[in-house]
């Protein structure tokens, strides 16, 4: 997935270079018939990573805030840091680690907002002994997953990385006690369970949703135990602009912010979930009924980070790959009003 870490793929880097050689992203920004700024939104597919731009979009935060938001699905977050620089969309999504090496090359990015904290868990076939389990809380049945195939979506993506995190500290060395599968997400990731193709997989939402009943035990519940997971400290859905977008359209950039913390209040008021599962129910083309049962089990996700502060940020540079590590600064890569503080004050 989905939130795509570790290294840009080679395809990601060729876009990147014939952006920087063209000199940048192109400026497609512009103002409709009635006056509202136009903006594209990348968000990922079979994701939550985007869900406050979906309520801004479908609640009318976005129009409320002088917004004309064109909503552009993107297949990783890789291929969205390469759309932006491109010139292709004007907000982007995902962790520190999406944008370190671009950077490193010359590129210059801006992060907006915090956002939802780890939802993945692992889970194994429901005939796999897990001999080490004593509880869901971290380590679980880790330790058991030695000699075994696991599941991610794709090779090199946020979720491959935080996975290999999550083993390396429980004791597996990554590099020879397991084998890394990549099986998509949706029905294939179901199907390579049920098959056998993989051993124990990352399950995160919606996916973590689509497994029937019995055909699957949960290794370890990270999302129900974050004090003791590897992985309480990550966010993997900030929002993300280039430095040069910013530079040109801050107006913009701050109404689309504002319009984001409308989106999340709204969408954490408990009083708005059926309509709230509406809306996850269209963009994860799942029923209404499976969307509310994932906002009630992963909906705190979202409340544990509500800004992004100089601490938060500099934990996430452990997630990143092991070259890349060094802290980026905070004052050079966050953007204080949007990120810092809430907006609208």
């Amino acid at each position: 997935m989905i939130f795509g870490q570790v290294r840009l793929s080679a395809a990601a880097l060729a876009v990147i270079a014939l952006a920087t050689a063209c000199g940048g992203g192109t400026d497609d920004s512009g103002t409709t018939a009635d006056g509202k700024q136009t903006l594209r939104v990348a968000y990922q597919k079979s994701a939550i990573l985007s869900l406050m731009d979906w309520v801004a979009q479908e609640q009318g935060f976005f129009s409320g805030r002088g917004l004309s938001v064109t909503l552009m699905p993107s297949a990783s977050g890789q291929a969205a840091v390469a759309t932006a620089l491109n010139g292709g969309v004007d907000i982007l999504y995902g962790p520190q680690s999406n944008t370190v090496q671009a950077a490193s090359q010359g590129e210059c990015f801006k992060y907006l907002t915090s956002g939802h904290s780890n939802t993945v868990n692992v889970i194994a076939r429901p005939d796999l002994a897990l001999p080490s389990k004593k509880s869901d809380a971290f380590p679980g049945g880790l330790a058991d997953l030695k000699g075994k195939k696991i599941g991610v979506p794709n090779l090199g993506s946020a979720t491959d990385r935080n996975t290999r995190t999550v083993l390396a500290a429980a004791g597996l060395d990554v590099t020879k006690d397991v084998t890394f599968v990549a099986i998509g997400v949706g029905s294939t990731a179901v199907a390579a369970l049920e098959k056998g193709s993989v051993d124990a997989l990352a399950a995160f939402p919606p996916d973590s949703t689509n497994f029937p009943a019995g055909s699957y035990q949960t290794v370890v519940d990270l999302v129900g135990h974050p004090e003791s997971s590897p992985l309480r400290d990550v966010i993997v859905s900030h929002t993300v602009t280039t430095c040069d977008y910013l530079d040109k359209h801050p107006d913009t950039v701050l109404n689309y912010c504002r319009a984001y913390y409308d989106a999340r209040d709204w969408a954490l008021d408990p009083k708005n979930l059926d309509a709230l599962s509406t809306i996850l129910a269209k963009y994860l083309d799942m029923s209404q009924d499976a969307a509310k049962g994932m906002w009630t089990r992963y909906g705190d996700v979202w409340r544990q980070h509500p800004t992004l502060t100089p601490e938060l940020w500099a934990a996430q540079s452990k997630f990143n790959p092991p070259d890349q590590q060094t802290v980026p600064d905070y004052a050079t890569w966050v953007y204080a009003p949007c990120a810092a503080k809430d907006p609208r004050a």
